[in-house]
């Protein structure tokens, strides 16, 4: 299973395992489009931000990156980790395992997440 698809069933299942969190998908977007004509650049986010970001209740902000088994951080992902730990922003990088079952990456993630509340 792909890193975006065990990013969609941990955002499924952490509000059952964690009740006072909420998980969405940050999408982070840098294309030219062609609109009406003119081709312009779409931005959205800031590269190197997590997958993903938790909100717990009360307004406590966690960032999450998920990554593959053989997945790896890039430069940017590290400098935005460095600047949220920098900032005291909770920083998560969940892996799922090589050979691991998907509902049992999504429960250990899940587990991660319980840890860092």
């Amino acid at each position: 299973m792909i890193e975006n698809d065990l990013l969609a069933l941990f955002i499924r299942r952490a509000p059952a395992v964690c009740p006072t969190v909420r998980v969405f998908r940050r999408n982070i977007i840098r294309r030219k489009v062609v609109i009406e004509g003119r081709e312009v650049m779409l931005v959205n986010g800031i590269p190197g931000q997590g997958d993903a970001e938790a909100i717990v209740r009360g307004g406590r902000h966690i960032e999450i990156e998920t990554k593959a088994a053989k997945g790896r951080m890039r430069d940017r992902q590290e400098a935005w980790r460095a600047w949220c730990v920098s900032w005291g922003v909770p920083h998560l990088v969940l892996r799922a395992r090589a050979g691991e079952e998907p509902s049992a990456t999504v429960e250990r993630w899940c587990k991660e997440l319980r840890g860092i509340l």
